[in-house]
């Protein structure tokens, strides 16, 4: 009996080690994916139109925001907006609403930030980014320092 139980065990010791051998083995000739369908050559030709334009809107779109922005506000404002600028970027897309006077030596930005969709970024990526969408109000003095306030913003 014991030499049938060393006989087994031996065999077992045997394929257990000769398992981990087989299991690295790869082909190094893999056989050729099967060749797409035609109706999903066209589904992929058509996602790639798609994507594209979607690419050119979102351009153009970023491009008449980016001059609509510099037609907007004046030099005092913009000034504003280009402080508040850094602070707000690591939210993401950046959208400037208004900016008003606040006390006598200090202007607010007031917007929404994370948002998608902005100057750089895809039309179709919406509130995608690393945050989800804030409002923030930033106050710039006179003298360029900065205090920023973001709200996060409710999704329905």
């Amino acid at each position: 009996m014991s030499r049938i139980f060393i006989a087994a065990l031996a065999a077992a010791s045997a394929l257990a080690a000769s398992a981990p051998a087989a299991a690295q083995y790869r082909d190094p000739y893999p056989a050729p994916p099967p060749p797409r369908t035609r109706a999903g050559q066209v589904a992929d030709e058509i996602a790639r139109t798609v994507r594209e334009t979607a690419d050119a809107v979102a351009t153009v779109r970023g491009s008449v925001d980016a001059s609509l922005g510099e037609l907007r506000w004046n030099g005092a404002q913009r000034f504003a907006i280009d402080r508040c600028r850094p602070y707000l970027g690591r939210y993401g897309a950046i959208r400037v609403d208004r900016v008003d006077p606040y006390g006598n030596r200090s202007l607010r930005v007031y917007g929404v930030t994370g948002y998608g969709g902005g100057y750089g970024q895809p039309a179709y990526a919406y509130a995608r980014t690393a945050y989800d969408s804030r409002s923030f109000a930033c106050t710039v003095r006179d003298d360029g320092r900065v205090k920023l306030k973001t709200s996060r913003l409710r999704r329905y």
